[in-house]
């Protein structure tokens, strides 16, 4: 088995490798999960760093899981990392990369975290679990929590989709649509007194559980590996709780001190300019993000106004910066990504948002070797998806009908 302990990357206080939610008792800092990486290279298979494609479970010791025969898995990662020779030119940008979340099984980048969630769950010996989302982490980690045998519960906001409510209840767990300010307590209520394994936060929210935000270190691998171990100059990230762009920074700094890859790349947090607490806490020179209470955006996906200490973390150790497109420069991405052939959740939108953004300001050259992560498909959001096209035409079935409606400009 890998060493394996809790850490505080704060003041450095270690704990127990245990279900432990809650942050820091020193510092009340995010903890995270520290192991042995090189003896968990020794564990993978040789191919590990060497073969695109196939699902995370290749890197379970690298997600400090005891047994990888064990791993819940329904074939996540192992997603597209491609260029769209039509965006590429319509952009301006050559040598820009789409790393395509939505391949996933339950269409989003969080059945990364939840596989992880699921199998430690489990390994720890819960038979429970329960999450607070907007959508697409709910949906996945019910999914996870069945394939894993886990009874499951999830709150979602009033309002959310109702596909997502509707997954859940396809999966076999219980949706519940609650207030989404509440909700955190109906949570923590579940944790502290009846004994729940919380997927994604610990208490109080937003400090990230240090467990499932490990399988977000898989995206760096696998675009190592991709890219012939080259390293892109930026790395564009769209930003709720930062647990993707903070697990996805630390692979790389994994890879890194592995001698895999010699650098890491830029890091840059992509927010909505109406909730944007990571911006804010940058510019401020802060070491906490703070909350912003009731902010308003089309991303809802990423517009809680709360953001964990570890993004931080990830944007300044990689010498990184934020980026907060307007709902309008989010919409247009949407409208961009849409008429190449993508159809993409608001959220995942704006990280291309902002790299139209950064290009246009000149902040990134237009030869730089750029990925930006598209986290969500669009399919869930069906009021997203209406707003992207024309209504669908209506005609009889004759053909002079049909001339006339492509000669008005179909």
């Amino acid at each position: 088995m890998v060493d394996r302990l809790l850490i505080c990357r704060s003041c450095g206080a270690q704990y127990p490798f245990a279900p432990r939610f809650k942050p820091c008792d020193a510092c009340q800092g995010p903890l995270d999960v520290d192991i042995d990486i090189r003896e968990a290279l020794k564990r993978v298979p040789p191919s590990a760093f060497e073969q695109s494609g196939g699902n995370i479970a290749r890197f379970a010791p690298f997600f400090a899981i005891s047994n990888a025969d064990d791993f819940v898995t329904l074939g996540e990662g192992g997603t597209p990392l491609f260029r769209h020779a039509r965006l590429n030119t319509l952009i301006g940008m050559p040598n820009l990369f789409i790393k395509n979340e939505s391949a996933n099984p339950t269409w989003s980048f969080k059945d990364r975290l939840n596989a992880v969630n699921a199998s430690l769950a489990r390994e720890f010996g819960f038979t429970n679990l329960a999450a607070v989302s907007t959508g697409n982490h709910g949906a996945s980690a019910s999914a996870y929590a069945s394939a894993a045998g886990l009874r499951n519960i999830i709150f979602l906001s009033n309002g959310a989709p109702d596909i997502y409510g509707q997954m859940i209840q396809a999966y076999g767990g219980a949706t519940v649509f609650t207030d989404w300010h509440r909700s955190a307590g109906l949570l923590a209520h579940l944790v502290n007194e009846k004994g729940w394994y919380p997927s994604k936060s610990s208490l109080p929210t937003p400090i990230s559980n240090p467990f499932g935000l490990q399988g977000y270190k898989s995206i760096a691998f696998e675009i190592a590996i991709a890219l012939r171990r080259r390293v892109p100059d930026y790395l564009l990230v769209p930003v709720g709780s930062g647990d993707d762009l903070y697990g996805t920074y630390k692979g790389f700094l994994e890879l890194r001190e592995l001698g895999i890859v010699d650098r890491i790349p830029v890091f840059v947090g992509c927010e909505s300019a109406t909730a944007n607490p990571l911006a804010r806490a940058l510019a401020a020179n802060s070491n906490h993000v703070g909350k912003m209470e009731a902010p308003q955006t089309m991303a809802v996906s990423i517009g809680a106004g709360i953001c964990s200490d570890h993004a931080l973390r990830a944007v300044r150790g990689s010498e990184g910066f934020a980026c907060s497109p307007t709902d309008s420069e989010i919409q247009d991405a949407m409208q961009l990504f849409a008429s190449v052939g993508l159809v993409a959740e608001s959220s995942s939108c704006v990280s291309l948002a902002a790299v139209r953004r950064l290009l246009a300001e000149a902040r990134i050259r237009a030869d730089a070797t750029v990925v930006v992560t598209l986290t969500s498909a669009g399919i869930k959001w069906a009021n997203e998806v209406a707003s992207l096209g024309k209504p669908p035409a209506l005609i009889d079935a004759r053909t002079d009908a049909l001339d006339a409606l492509i000669a008005g400009g179909l």
